[in-house]
C-alpha cells in the first residue's frame, strides 16, 4: 500500500533528525515508531479489557480486599 505523508517542516525536520542520529531513513524510523505504538497501545487495550473482566467477576473479593 503506497502512502503518502507529509508533516509540517518542523516535524520534518525533527524527524530527519532522529533518523540520522538512530542511522536509519526517516521512512524506517516512521516504521519502527508505527510499530511501537501499536505494540504500546494494543497491550493497553488488552490490559483494559482483562482489567475490566476482574473487576465484574470478581467484584465482591476486591471489595473484601480492600476493606
Amino acid at each position: 500500500m503506497a502512502m503518502n505523508f507529509r508533516p509540517p517542516d518542523a516535524l520534518a525536520e525533527r524527524l530527519r533528525a532522529q533518523a540520522e542520529s538512530e542511522h536509519l531513513s526517516v521512512q524506517a524510523l516512521l516504521v519502527k515508531m508505527a510499530e511501537d505504538y501499536l505494540s504500546r497501545h494494543t497491550k493497553k487495550a488488552m490490559i483494559s479489557r482483562e482489567v475490566a473482566v476482574v473487576r465484574t467477576n470478581f467484584a465482591d473479593a476486591l471489595r473484601r480486599l480492600g476493606e
